[in-house]
């Protein structure tokens, strides 16, 4: 199940996910809308062509 958590405060986010499973994956919104068919996104959210063009199908973490 995709999920997604942003930090709208201005202090300090600390987020603990515990998982009831040996596997963990990790993939960004934006690399799960670009491996997705575009018709079935463009469909389901409404997006036009240049946000389409600009979804990365390769992982880009903002934090190392």
């Amino acid at each position: 199940m995709g999920h997604y958590i942003e930090n709208t405060g201005n202090t300090t986010l600390r987020f603990l996910e515990i998982f009831k499973s040996d596997h963990f994956a990790d993939v960004p919104l934006n690399q799960w809308m670009a491996l997705t068919p575009p018709e079935l996104v463009q469909a389901h959210l409404n997006l036009n062509q240049t946000v389409m063009n600009s979804l990365q199908k390769q992982k880009h973490p903002i934090v190392k």
